[in-house]
């Protein structure tokens, strides 16, 4: 018999995504809604939080048609990092389009902030180097062009945070959020007034922070007519999309890996602390009890394939369409008869620039095209390009002495046997998927089951929802090859770096 259900909500930067699941995670009713994402400037990238707000509801309510007078017994979010969304007094918005996670429009801010303050010191507090994409500078950026808006503003709050308020009228964040903002103190765990002062902002306008398994709040009677939930549901603070993400892969034990390649692609290691190095990002993971998430990123991950296959793939669509199946399941199959190497083509998956390892002038680039590369190649090139640079960091945070058996695989990029196959090749470790790609309403709704008292602890959570799928075992002829494109990979990033430069600069 049910004992009630979970719902599971994922704001990303394609689309929102609901799901109703049972305690042991199987899903009774799911929606999912697309919205549009705004590029009205080279390295501005916007969306409307009111369209995150209505495809919510539409999922709501679809879910509800679908699944009658279910008993929800709590409310998870996991929503796209970095996006300050600026509210007043009374929760109204106050900006229509909020730069997204990888908005890189304050880069000279950062670059401006590093001449007058010792990057390393900042290190030391939040564990951070100073990159754009970080919260806070985003908020600066706003508070230097839109300083009307930012003296109205009465709190910044972030992508799921607006979601909350929506729903219950409660202002919070969460540590994840909060500490991806560059206005964290690591050690003390609370906003830095150093650095708050440093970046020209006001304290009072961060909201309080909340573990992302506490319930802040429940349904409000205005929220409940406009979606259909019933009022007094409770709701958690909920956490970041990649934290939740993480979550629903079980990533709760120090040392556990896991790779994450959606519109961004990322490798995460599962640390006790902050390793402190300039070429890592860490995240507060949302696993009750703390823990840190070092990881590397790249903005353009997922997203370089689906660039790919909207701009050059229009017959492989309808192809696709033809036979039922989804277009990247055939351009991958494609890829798949291709040699490993991809006949020596090399892509680098710079189409939003870099973070730590590069700059945000980065670009994406095709190496070493012949008339003998097809559709097929390129789609492969793609796909060992994302896996080459994640091992980047992949390698620093091995470099930190943190052992790393196995790697498991989520989102999207998950689903495709090539790419799994060339990422264990690539990474020399086994590659592991799970029953469900989609962990982040996975990892949403394992919070408010926690906070709602439903899990004993997050290892009975994992172990009632999450079941392992396929194994990737990595080859030795495959790695042997793999090991010199890499070294030529890097050899090439580090190379170009300055002809980026000199690109931006025309």
């Amino acid at each position: 018999m049910n004992d009630g259900f979970l719902m599971g909500i994922d704001i990303g930067t394609e689309s929102a995504r609901a799901a109703l699941l049972t305690l042991d995670g199987e899903v009774a009713g799911s929606s999912s809604r697309e919205y549009p994402l705004y590029c009205p400037r080279a390295e501005w990238a916007e969306q409307d939080p009111e369209d995150w707000w209505n495809a919510t509801i539409e999922n709501i309510r679809e879910i509800l048609s679908k699944v009658k007078k279910p008993k929800i017994l709590g409310i998870g979010i996991g929503g796209q990092m970095h996006a300050p969304v600026p509210v007043d007094r009374e929760g109204g918005l106050l900006l229509n389009r909020v730069p997204l996670w990888c908005d890189k429009r304050s880069s000279y801010l950062c670059d401006e902030f590093k001449k007058r303050y010792e990057p390393v010191q900042g290190l030391k507090i939040t564990g951070n180097a100073v990159l754009p994409a970080w919260t806070g500078f985003k908020v600066q950026w706003i508070r230097e062009h839109y300083s009307e808006i930012y003296n109205r503003t009465y709190k910044f709050l972030t992508c799921k945070d607006y979601l909350n308020l929506k729903l219950t009228g409660k202002m919070f964040t969460d540590y994840s959020e909060a500490s991806a903002t560059y206005l964290f103190d690591v050690e003390r765990k609370i906003w830095s007034e150093e650095l708050v002062n440093l970046l020209g902002l006001d304290i009072d306008k961060l909201p309080d922070i909340a573990e992302a398994s506490k319930l802040i709040g429940t349904v409000t009677p205005q929220a409940a007519v406009l979606t259909g939930l019933e009022e007094g549901t409770p709701v958690a603070a909920g956490g970041g999309d990649m934290m939740c993400i993480l979550l629903g892969a079980g990533i709760s034990k120090y040392g556990q890996a896991c790779d994450i390649t959606g519109t961004a692609a990322d490798i995460s290691v599962f640390v006790e602390k902050p390793l402190y190095d300039p070429r890592l990002m860490h995240i507060h993971h949302i696993v009750p009890g703390g823990g840190w998430v070092s990881f590397g990123i790249l903005d353009a991950g997922g997203g370089s394939f689906k660039w790919f296959k909207d701009t050059f793939c229009q017959k492989e669509s309808e192809r696709a369409k033809d036979k039922g199946i989804s277009v990247y399941q055939l351009l991958g199959d494609k890829a798949g008869q291709v040699p490993e190497g991809s006949e020596q083509l090399l892509f680098f998956p710079y189409l939003l620039g870099e973070r730590t390892l590069g700059s945000s002038n980065s670009r994406g680039v095709f190496f070493g095209l012949t008339p003998r590369h097809t559709i097929a190649h390129c789609v492969r090139a793609i796909m060992e390009g994302v896996a080459f640079d994640l091992n980047q960091s992949l390698e620093i945070i091995e470099d930190k002495n943190v052992g790393i058996e196995e790697i498991r695989a989520i989102a999207g990029g998950a689903r495709s046997d090539v790419w799994c196959d060339i990422k264990a090749n690539v990474y020399r470790r086994a590659i592991v998927t799970l029953n469900n790609f989609e962990g982040g309403v996975i990892g949403a709704a394992m919070l408010a089951g926690l906070g709602a008292g439903l899990y004993g602890d997050v290892e009975e959570a994992a172990q009632r929802i999450i079941n392992f799928d396929k194994r990737y075992i990595p080859e030795h002829g495959k790695m042997e090859l793999y090991e010199k494109m890499y070294a030529l990979y890097k050899e090439m990033h580090d190379g170009i770096q300055g002809y980026y430069h000199k690109l931006a600069k025309l």
